[in-house]
C-alpha cells in the first residue's frame, strides 16, 4: 500500500508538473507580447481598453507565467537537500513574478468578464496570492521556521495553480456544456479555479507531517 501510495504521489506530481509548464508556456506565447494580445478574439470582444491594460496584462501573464513554470521546483526534495542555494535562488526569482503577478492580477480584475463576482473573485485570488506570500517569506525570514515556511508556500502555489485550473474548467465548459460565453462562466469560475485548491494545499498540510524534515536545518543558511 504505502509503495502503491508513492507511486500515486509522483505520477499526480508529474501531471501536476506537465500542466504547470504546459500553461506557463502557452501565457508566454500567446500574451506575451502587447501586439499578440490585441489580435486575440477575447480582446476584441471587450471593445475598446485603454492601453495600460494591454501593458499589464502582458506583465501578468509573463509573471504568473514563469512562476507556473518553475514553483513546482521547490516541492522537488532532492533540489532542497541537495542544492539549498538552488531552491533560495529559485525562490527569489519565484516570489519577485508572484509580487508582480498579484499586483497586475488586482488591477485586471476589475477588467474581467462576470461582472461584480467576477471581479471579486479575482480580486480575492490575487490578495491571497500576495497574502500567503508575504506570509511564506515573513515565516522563513523573519522567525526561521521552515515548517511553516513550506506549509504557506504551498498555499501560495496552490493559488498560482489558478492558472490551470481556470483553463482546465473554461474548456470543460465550453467544450462538455456549451457554455462559450465567459460573461456567464466566469461568474462561477473566478471562484472555483482557486477555493478547491485552497482546500487541497490545507488537507495537503494536514496530512503530510513528514514535510517537516525538508525545511529544517539542511536549507538554512
Amino acid at each position: 500500500m504505502r509503495v502503491r501510495s508513492s507511486s500515486v504521489r509522483m505520477w499526480t506530481f508529474g501531471i501536476l508538473a506537465f500542466l504547470a509548464v504546459a500553461i506557463g508556456m502557452y501565457a508566454l506565447i500567446l500574451y506575451g507580447s502587447p501586439d499578440r494580445l490585441r489580435e486575440q478574439p477575447f480582446t476584441t470582444e471587450k471593445g475598446t481598453l485603454p492601453a495600460l491594460w494591454y501593458s499589464v496584462l502582458c506583465a501578468h501573464a509573463i509573471s504568473a507565467g514563469l512562476a507556473l513554470i518553475i514553483g513546482w521546483l521547490q516541492f522537488v526534495k532532492k533540489i532542497r537537500h541537495r542544492f539549498p542555494n538552488i531552491h533560495r535562488m529559485i525562490g527569489y526569482f519565484y516570489s519577485a513574478f508572484i509580487v508582480i503577478g498579484g499586483i497586475t492580477g488586482l488591477y485586471l480584475a476589475f477588467y474581467s468578464n462576470g461582472g461584480w463576482s467576477a471581479h471579486l473573485g479575482f480580486a480575492m485570488l490575487s490578495t491571497l496570492w500576495l497574502y500567503t506570500l508575504y506570509r511564506g517569506i515573513n515565516s522563513v525570514v523573519m522567525k526561521r521556521d521552515h515548517v511553516e515556511h513550506g506549509k504557506w508556500m504551498i498555499r501560495n502555489y496552490a493559488l498560482s495553480c489558478a492558472a490551470i485550473s481556470l483553463r482546465l474548467y473554461t474548456g470543460a465548459s465550453a467544450g462538455l456544456l456549451g457554455l462559450m460565453d465567459t460573461n456567464e462562466t466566469f461568474v462561477v469560475i473566478a471562484w472555483l479555479c482557486w477555493v478547491p485548491n485552497l482546500f487541497i494545499a490545507e488537507l495537503i498540510n494536514s496530512k503530510h507531517k513528514r514535510l517537516q524534515r525538508p525545511y529544517n536545518s539542511e536549507i538554512r543558511q
